[in-house]
Parts: C-alpha cells; sequence; structure tokens
C-alpha cells in the first residue's frame, strides 16, 4: 500500500460525486442531477450521488466514484485526477514522499477497518433479509390459528383465536417494517455498487 492508494481512498470517504459536480460548475439540481458531460447530453440525464456512492448516467451508462470522474472529465491519469481532488478539495495530504512506519500502521489500520466494516453490512443485510423471512412467518402462522381457531358459534371463544387476532395488526406491521429496511438497503447497495 503506498501514499497514492491511502489518498484515493481518503478522497473517496471524504468527497462526493455530488461535491465535484458542484466544483466543477455543472448546474446540479436539488436531487443531484445534471447533463451528463461525458456524451454532451441536453437533459439531466446524469446522477451525482452524495456520500461515497459516484455517479451514473442513465443514457451513456458512465459511471463510476469520484476518482474516476474526474479522470473522464479532465482526461487525466489516476494519480493526476487524486492530486486535483487534493487540491480542489483542500485535503493538504502529502502523496509525493514515501510513507512513514506510523503512516504504514495507520494504512493497515484503516484498510482492516474498512474490511470489518464491509463484512458487518453484509452480515447485516443477511440478519435483515432473515429477519423479514422470519416475520413474515409469523404472520402467516397467526393467519392459520385465526382460520383454524375461528368461533363456528357465538359463545364459543377460543383463547388461541383471540391471541392470534390481537397480535396481527402488530405481526403485519412488524413484517412491513422488514421488509421496507430491507428494501432501502438492498437501494442503497445497488448504489454502493456503482463505486
Amino acid at each position: 500500500m503506498n501514499k497514492l492508494t491511502i489518498a484515493a481512498q481518503t478522497i473517496k470517504d471524504r468527497v462526493s460525486a455530488l461535491d465535484v459536480g458542484n466544483a466543477l460548475g455543472l448546474n446540479v439540481d436539488k436531487h443531484g442531477r445534471c447533463s451528463c458531460p461525458f456524451h454532451n447530453g441536453k437533459d439531466r440525464n446524469m446522477k451525482l450521488f452524495p456520500g461515497n456512492r459516484g455517479y451514473s448516467c442513465f443514457v451513456c451508462h458512465a459511471s463510476g466514484d469520484v476518482i474516476r470522474f474526474v479522470q473522464e472529465y479532465n482526461g487525466c491519469t489516476f494519480k493526476e485526477a487524486v492530486n486535483w481532488l487534493n487540491n480542489a478539495f483542500n485535503l493538504g495530504m502529502d502523496i509525493s514522499s514515501p510513507m512513514s512506519p506510523d503512516e504504514r500502521k495507520r494504512a493497515k489500520f484503516a484498510q482492516w477497518h474498512r474490511k470489518n466494516e464491509q463484512e458487518f453490512r453484509a452480515w447485516k443485510d443477511r440478519f435483515g433479509f432473515d429477519m423479514a423471512l422470519l416475520a413474515e412467518d409469523i404472520v402467516r402462522i397467526l393467519e392459520n390459528i385465526r382460520d383454524e381457531k375461528r368461533p363456528r358459534t357465538y359463545g364459543e371463544w377460543d383463547p388461541d383465536f383471540c391471541m392470534a387476532v390481537e397480535l396481527l395488526p402488530e405481526a403485519r406491521q412488524f413484517a412491513e417494517d422488514c421488509m421496507m429496511e430491507c428494501m432501502k438497503e438492498a437501494h442503497l447497495n445497488e448504489h454502493d455498487e456503482l463505486r
């Protein structure tokens, strides 16, 4: 790992494509959309995402992270794009000199931290999906209990029927919340893949 690699990761963590678009004067609207500079689009067909999710054009399919954006826009190398972003956003990183032992330790720790963060996010996604499936199963079980124990005559009220009827609205709401959370995470992860 060298200083250029560390600087590139730092830039991706600190500077969004939305920031770069505004810095380049691309007339970005409040939704992060602008005309695509890569195919000279007339409509707002490019989306510049906040955070580290990069950019994507819905017409020419140009996509990538902030460094790739600057490379394509300025027609420059990776190193030149990193230097441009470092200077444009006053990040103050020294990219040219060799790494000191302390910098190497910090870099290894940062790399380890990012890897663990990605693994945790993957675990969280799997857990959320499993929780949504479990919630749907609970709703089905409660509906089956309600249907099987439904009173056949006016005076006959089974406690299991009453419990199922009482718990069903909360179980349905919980299942819906779990599914919405999974869909939201899947949507965010889909945009993360654009990086």
